[in-house]
């Protein structure tokens, strides 16, 4: 998709406060580009009524960007945008450009840490270590068993190569049913259950939308061995929180490692909170200093394009919410 080009100078609007080095990087692309950022007489919320561009993550809500009449894009932190898909941003004209890419090394690393801490009885180990209790857990083995992941994008294809220098196999759930030679073999959704079946771990970097919403529930569980781990780095709410719970309870699954949840934070009275064979983690899967750097070059890159009219990188499809 070609945008026009703008010829006037650029309101460029950060989410939080501009760093120097931002600035100076936007003018090299921007000469004549005029900062805005949110301090004691300005709030966000007005802010966004002035602004061209804005960039960040924006505690507040699209509902209210899309009753701005200056915005033209939004340059988005995060490879999530399920909660910008509310009728009203949708249907505005505004251009919605994500981060998806940036994080997927670091994702995918982040889900490692989990499947080998489970494998590896790591989170009983150390409630063992702080009891000072010397006592042998069980592993599993890692080189010939089974990894399905669920969703094969910049996060499944980095956890695949991963998973493959451990010796694992390695299949796949995606939405196209594509071939892919990051794994050994693909399937489409309507085959998710033969995927389940066979895994030893599934690990999940589903986006949010309404066809993944929920698309985890105690079936799915159910039909997993009651040895298989289950990871989930993608979105909360593609899994029924409460199915999952029941299915750790009753130990239909062995464990599970989970970086993403429903809610967020984690309600304190959640039952996860406490069950031993969980590895909870805060949603940080993604988050460094480098991954903001590679976002923010990537946010250069189409301002870049913007001014000329040029087709847009990482332009989020509003009507597939991803």
């Amino acid at each position: 998709m070609i945008y026009e080009p703008f010829d006037e100078s650029l309101k460029i609007l950060t989410a939080t406060k501009w760093e120097p080095w931002q600035k100076e990087a936007i003018r090299q692309v921007v000469p004549d580009a005029i900062f805005l950022e949110p301090d004691a007489c300005r709030s966000l919320e007005e802010l966004i009524f002035q602004a061209d561009i804005l960039f960040g993550s924006p505690k507040i809500s699209p509902t209210l960007l899309a009753k701005s009449p200056t915005l033209k894009m939004i340059h988005l932190l995060s490879t999530g945008v399920d909660r910008y898909m509310v009728p009203e941003f949708k249907e505005s004209p505004i251009i919605l450009v994500n981060s998806r890419g940036v994080h997927g090394p670091l994702v995918a690393d982040h889900a490692m840490a989990l499947l080998l801490a489970l494998s590896r009885s790591l989170h009983l180990a150390y409630e063992k270590q702080k009891s000072k209790v010397w006592e042998r857990l069980p592993i599993v083995d890692l080189e010939g068993r089974t990894a399905g992941l669920l969703g094969l994008g910049s996060i499944g294809k980095e956890v695949s190569v991963r998973c493959k220098s451990f010796g694992m196999h390695v299949v796949a759930v995606r939405r196209s049913g594509e071939k892919d030679p990051a794994v050994d073999k693909v399937f489409p959704p309507s085959q998710l259950h033969q995927v389940l079946e066979v895994s030893d771990f599934v690990i999940c970097s589903l986006p949010l939308t309404r066809e993944t919403y929920h698309m985890i529930t105690i079936t799915e569980f159910s039909v997993m061995k009651p040895s298989a781990f289950f990871i989930n780095v993608g979105r909360g709410a593609t899994v029924k929180e409460e199915d999952l719970i029941r299915a750790l309870e009753q130990q239909m699954i062995k464990g599970a490692g989970l970086d993403v949840f429903e809610k967020e934070p984690l309600d304190p009275d959640s039952k996860l909170w406490d069950l031993p064979n969980v590895i909870i983690t805060a949603h940080y899967g993604g988050t460094d200093e480098a991954g903001l750097k590679k976002s923010f070059a990537i946010f250069l890159d189409n301002l870049d394009r913007l001014k000329k009219g040029e087709p847009l990188r990482n332009v989020v499809d509003k009507e597939l919410g991803y």
